[in-house]
Formats: structure tokens, C-alpha cells, sequence
């Protein structure tokens, strides 16, 4: 039979990966925020509307099966109707350009050079990523064309 560890060491490894995890996610969704706002509003319209779709049927004296059926239904058709997705523009604003190519190069005595340099997104627009500042880093071409719409792994952001 193996040794057990302690179960106080074991604890502290636990919360300290459920911390770095959650540390993680958030550094994700910080970067996604348009993204996140339109689905709780979807989850909002939807929650509300079949509620309420359900409490007028039930006063109808429907079965429960078909109240619950119909309101989903309801529910799912006024959160498509009613929430639009939001507008996003591929192009990155000329004042955060300048923002991030001051952050990043002008302040290590760098000039910018576009055959040299890429502004690229740390979570991919593709993936749900924003123009923000946060999420726009200046590196060079080669780095930013070999990493794709890949997700950005944990190290990422200590870069």
C-alpha cells in the first residue's frame, strides 16, 4: 500500500489550484466582457420570459408537460428576438494602436516597423477577444503568426 499525504497538505494543494484557476478564468473573461454582457442578457430575456410564460399557463390550468414545453419554447424565441449579438469591428482603434505600441516598444527605446511587428490579441478575436488595451500586445510577426486563434495558456499572462 502507497503512503497517504496528509490531508492538510493535500487541502492546501487543492485551494491553490481552485485559486490559480479561478485567476485564470478571470483573466479570460476580462478580456471577453462584450461577450459575456450579451449572453447574460440572453440568459436574462430567457429566465424572465419563461416565468412568465409558465406562471400565465399554469393559471390556464395546462398540464405540466405542456407548460413547460411552451415556455421554453417562448423563452428561447424572445431571447433571439430580443438581444441582439454585439457589433464587433476587426480593426483596432488608432488611439489604442498608439497606446499599446507606446506600452510596448517606445518605452524600451524601440521604434515600430510593421514588417517587424504585429499587434496581436492575447485572447483571439475569433475566440471572443476585445480591442482593449489589456488584450492587445505588441510582439514580433513570427510569434504572433505561429500562434493562430489559439487560447492563451496559463503562463501567458505573466508575459
Amino acid at each position: 500500500m502507497s503512503p497517504q499525504p496528509p490531508t492538510n497538505v493535500l487541502t492546501i494543494v487543492v485551494v491553490a489550484g481552485a485559486l490559480i484557476f479561478a485567476w485564470y478564468l478571470y483573466q479570460i473573461a476580462s478580456r471577453k466582457k462584450e461577450r459575456i454582457r450579451y449572453k447574460l442578457r440572453g440568459v436574462t430575456v430567457l429566465v424572465a420570459a419563461y416565468t412568465i410564460t409558465a406562471i400565465v399557463l399554469m393559471r390556464r390550468g395546462l398540464p405540466p408537460l405542456e407548460v413547460a414545453l411552451f415556455s421554453v419554447f417562448v423563452g428561447f424565441g424572445s431571447a433571439w428576438f430580443l438581444v441582439k449579438p454585439p457589433r464587433r469591428d476587426r480593426r483596432i482603434p488608432n488611439a489604442v494602436r498608439r497606446q499599446v505600441i507606446a506600452r510596448d516598444l517606445t518605452s524600451k527605446g524601440l521604434k515600430w516597423d510593421p514588417a517587424k511587428y504585429h499587434i496581436y490579441h492575447v485572447v483571439p478575436f475569433s475566440r471572443g477577444g476585445d480591442n482593449s488595451i489589456r488584450n492587445l500586445r505588441v510582439v514580433e510577426k513570427q510569434k504572433n503568426l505561429r500562434k493562430g486563434g489559439k487560447m492563451p495558456s496559463f503562463l501567458d499572462f505573466f508575459k
